[in-house]
């Protein structure tokens, strides 16, 4: 003790400010370094791994498109069979090109060599059944159609395989971003602890060194006022440890945004595996359905009526592959196909859209629009997309049915000018405050089955128009939600 005593208290005080500041700039470092490296790790599964294991499902997936069109074209002689096989069999091309150019693992590239020269052999097999079936030699071409089957599952096991590999190397990456993360964690964990270290010892000094001896030295100087050189030192010191407090809460400001953007980039990579995974459970049956469909129309003879309800199920499939695009772009900005369109036209598409939904929850609409609402520019997609989330969540939250407000009118905002509002009310039970709080963040749901990314993408793809989407709810009293749009050339 009687050594640290020896230097001044400026100095003292300077020298724990020295190592309290090093200790926070080893924390921003350190949280910067990791960004850094996750950002470069992250990028790397976006562009490269991602691509490569989309391809190996979407492969996968063409593969067992084309199962079945041959025998379809035995049985009907239907040369469209012929034809929906040769887009299969060049979207599996398009797609093993796209694994070639991105995927340089060694162990990868054997398995593609594999899949290519499988697949040689299978398509030229199955073109000689098709040219026996065409010719008229049903028996031979059947017979060799059995011995092409097995080279099917052949090519479909490498397949399989090369789709695991990619898997397992996604894995991998996950652990290793773990891993990263913890020892990032101890290593923040140790230079906070070491500031809050040296954070106690300075107000120590300050209260047993500076405050103590300065009001000692106020009462002195109230009794003596010769004493006035103290006075500059005092002003340097208050000066100094004012700005050390500030020093502090910037870098703790900075720390938590910097622990958020990690939380958000883990969050991103999730949900680019989770996209795949999604695209590929659903993108199967959707290729059966639409077979399925395709089939039925040209066999049946349908009324007007059911004509007409075929045509709103394949549009309705359309959209929904629409949907699972979107959904594997979730970490990519939307491809905005902006028009000018009147907003009131896309809520009237809606409604129709989902006159059965709104029928079956005992669900009543009411409009309210403004006279000469100007038109926007727009994704109508996009913004359908938003409606019908906004009013299916507004239908499940209304157990026993109830009524939604919507109200189109025309105003004028601040930082964006005029624009046109559109609010949707629901008379449901509300939301409470913690709800309310979070329910617009990703992965935040208060549904037992669902993803927390409907209000999530809504809010995105309202802003990516320039726009703003607001949450009014209370528990009891419903819930509204506020759409601003800025209007066609500021109108």
């Amino acid at each position: 003790m009687a050594r640290w005593r020896s230097p001044g208290i400026s100095t003292r005080i300077f020298i724990n400010l020295f190592m309290l500041l090093c200790a926070t700039f080893a924390i921003g470092l350190t949280s910067i370094w990791y960004s850094v490296q996750f950002n470069a790790m992250l990028n790397q599964v976006i562009e490269k791994d991602m691509e490569a294991l989309q391809a190996s499902r979407e492969m996968e997936t063409e593969l067992a498109s084309q199962k079945g069109f041959v025998t379809y074209y035995f049985l009907d002689g239907d040369p469209k069979w012929l034809n929906e096989l040769s887009v299969h069999r060049r979207s599996f091309m398009k797609w093993f090109q796209q694994a070639v150019e991105v995927d340089q693992n060694p162990e990868h590239r054997i398995l593609l060599e594999q899949i290519h020269e499988t697949y040689k052999r299978y398509i030229a097999d199955k073109d000689k059944v098709i040219a026996l079936y065409q010719t008229g030699d049903r028996k031979a071409g059947e017979a060799l159609h059995w011995k092409v089957r097995e080279k099917f599952f052949e090519l479909n096991d490498i397949c399989l395989r090369y789709k695991q590999a990619n898997e397992l190397n996604m894995q991998q990456v996950r652990d290793e971003s773990h891993s990263r993360l913890q020892r990032i964690s101890v290593v923040v964990v140790i230079f906070m602890s070491t500031a809050l270290v040296l954070g106690v010892l300075l107000v120590f000094f300050m209260f047993t060194q500076v405050l103590i001896p300065i009001r000692q030295l106020s009462q002195k100087t109230a009794m003596d006022d010769e004493i006035n050189s103290s006075g500059n030192e005092v002003r340097v010191l208050s000066n100094h440890v004012r700005g050390l407090m500030e020093n502090m809460d910037r870098a703790r400001s900075e720390l938590e945004q910097s622990q958020a953007m990690l939380v958000n980039s883990e969050k991103m990579a999730l949900v680019g595996k989770l996209a795949t995974e999604v695209a590929h459970s659903i993108r199967n049956p959707m290729t059966s359905i639409n077979m399925r469909l395709f089939s039925l129309k040209r066999n049946l003879e349908l009324t007007d009526f059911q004509k007409e309800d075929f045509e709103v199920v394949s549009a309705e499939m359309r959209r929904l592959d629409n949907i699972v695009s979107n959904f594997l772009e979730f970490s990519k900005p939307h491809k905005l196909k902006k028009q000018q369109i009147n907003i009131s036209r896309v809520i009237d598409m809606t409604l129709d859209l989902l006159c059965y939904r709104l029928e079956l929850h005992s669900v009543s609409v009411v409009r309210k629009q403004s006279a000469d609402l100007p038109p926007i520019e727009a994704d109508p997609e996009l913004l359908k997309e938003v409606f019908v989330n906004l009013m299916v969540n507004a239908c499940e939250a209304m157990e026993d049915g109830g009524e939604i407000v919507i109200r189109e009118e025309a105003a004028f905002v601040e930082n964006i000018g005029w624009a046109v509002l559109v609010k949707v009310s629901d008379n449901g039970p509300g939301m409470s405050e913690e709800v309310r709080t979070r329910v617009l963040e990703p992965f935040e749901t208060t549904k037992a089955n669902g993803t927390g990314l409907g209000l999530f993408i809504a809010v995105r793809i309202v802003e990516e128009h320039g726009g703003t989407l607001e949450l009014h709810s209370k528990e009891d009293e419903g819930t509204t939600f506020i759409m601003t749009f800025p209007a066609a050339g500021g109108q």
